[in-house]
């Protein structure tokens, strides 16, 4: 599913500052790792509770006692379906498990494979979604694409930690990863974010906005852009 979008505001990717206690004392840095599929579980839930709160998830789920549930099995679906077949899912792992997900579409990938993975992927969000969500979120995902580069890209699809883990660092790591990605492949970078104010964190990175999308009966997407560092 294209278009669940970035939000560093369930990310934080801005590491708090510390006091310089010395090397000795310093957690060491996160480090993104491929996800196994037998993770889609727990990359599941560290999704659903990075975005308690987001707008986008708010409207696809209107029922706040379901939507918990109904949020852990739509990021399954995408995980499961979509980005470890054809894409890429980075975990980073805390003391206790994974603490962050980030949810890559891959450059270049068939367009067979993706209406393969529709179809599979289809009768789950019926049944998480309901009919008529999933109707519009097919017609979301058309004005989505018609603001999405041209050209090959990586598509940075989710990207959330746990809220017991912000300000580690776990979610700027998780960006910079697949940002050092596209640029060795000298590819941009697009996404949608769901909230204005996480426009000026994404700009830091190298993000720009291209355009807007008014997602039925919800927010408005804000698609942005970032090209690839020139090294």
């Amino acid at each position: 599913m294209p278009v669940t979008p970035s939000s560093p505001d369930a990310v934080d990717v801005r590491e708090r500052e510390r006091p310089d206690r010395g090397a000795a004392e310093r957690p060491p840095r996160p480090q993104p790792r491929p996800a196994r599929r037998s993770e889609v579980g727990d990359v599941a839930e560290v999704l659903r509770r990075a975005f308690i709160g987001d707008p986008v998830i708010d409207a696809f789920f209107p029922d706040a006692d379901e939507r918990p549930r109904r949020a852990r099995r739509m990021f399954a679906v995408q995980a499961a379906f979509e980005h470890l077949p054809n894409g890429l899912v980075e975990v980073v792992d805390g003391r206790d498990g994974i603490v962050g997900a980030a949810l890559w579409g891959t450059p270049g990938t068939p367009r067979t494979t993706r209406t393969l993975s529709s179809l599979r992927s289809a009768p789950h969000l019926v049944e998480t979604l309901g009919l008529r969500r999933v109707l519009s979120l097919g017609t979301l995902a058309r004005d989505c694409a018609r603001l999405a580069p041209d050209r090959p890209y990586w598509y940075l699809a989710d990207l959330g930690t746990d809220p017991d883990a912000r300000g580690t660092g776990a979610g700027g790591a998780l960006l910079r990863s697949g940002l050092g990605r596209a640029d060795a492949d000298a590819l941009p970078v697009h996404l949608e974010s769901s909230k204005a104010e996480n426009i000026p964190i994404y700009e830091k990175f190298g993000f720009r906005v291209t355009g807007t999308v008014r997602m039925p009966d919800g927010p408005e997407l804000y698609a942005m852009l970032r090209e690839p560092a020139r090294g």
